[in-house]
């Protein structure tokens, strides 16, 4: 322990600056985690059981079900269906509720899921040059005392100075590769559910045109005229 805080203080403040990016970086990586996990987003089947519910016959009984769930394509199916009972699945006006719940719905529902995620690429950013400049930092003080020591160079005394300065750049590449690699793994997960979302609004829309276009075909059959 004592040799570790020997280290950090030999790095200089900077090496303080990127254990607190460091702390942070692992508190977001535990939050999205669990973020995700809440959500049912680190369930590989469960977009695709959710997206068999969808039945143009069942409208109601997925609003009966699909409130219970946490995850965000759930969220944006539950809005489309609530803004088409709001309207009547037999007027034409559902179908562009819908679509203005789906882009409220899902746009917010995405906001939530890229939080932090910006904190982590600034990180995976920042770290490395953190770390390179505690190095040039720790390298210019390396020489600026080899130059006092005048002619009596003890070669011990700028190996010495030299790897003190390059613990910086040793610890903020530790500090950003793990970053980098959750931001990418994270955002893979929600280019995943967007994708899920933009399927489940086509399949909606496209249920509720159905059902508008089948009332008004009924409505104006020539049948349905001699009869009345």
């Amino acid at each position: 322990m004592e040799e570790i805080w020997l280290m950090f203080t030999r790095g200089g403040a900077v090496m303080f600056i990127l254990l607190g990016l460091s702390i942070y970086t692992l508190a977001v990586i535990i939050y999205k985690i669990f973020q995700f996990w809440r959500m049912q987003t680190l369930n590989p089947l469960f977009i695709a059981q959710l997206e068999s519910k969808i039945d143009r016959n069942k409208l109601k009984e997925h609003l009966g079900s699909a409130h219970l769930d946490q995850n965000p394509v759930a969220q944006v199916m539950l809005s489309a269906l609530r803004a088409i009972e709001r309207s009547g699945v037999s007027t034409a006006a559902a179908v562009d509720l819908a679509r203005e719940e789906i882009n409220r719905a899902g746009s917010a529902q995405l906001r939530y899921l890229e939080s932090h995620m910006r904190g982590l690429e600034m990180v995976a950013n920042i770290a490395p040059l953190l770390g390179l400049l505690g190095t040039v930092v720790g390298m210019v003080e390396a020489f600026a005392t080899l130059e006092t020591a005048g002619t009596r160079v003890d070669p011990s005394l700028l190996a010495g100075g030299i790897w003190t300065a390059l613990l910086t750049t040793v610890f903020g590449l530790s500090v950003a590769v793990p970053a980098l690699a959750a931001h990418y793994i994270f955002d893979g997960r929600i280019e995943r559910v967007r994708a899920a979302m933009r399927d489940v609004s086509v399949r909606v829309l496209s249920m509720t045109s159905e059902s508008v276009g089948a009332k008004t075909r009924s409505k104006y059959n020539p049948k349905n005229d001699a009869v009345s």
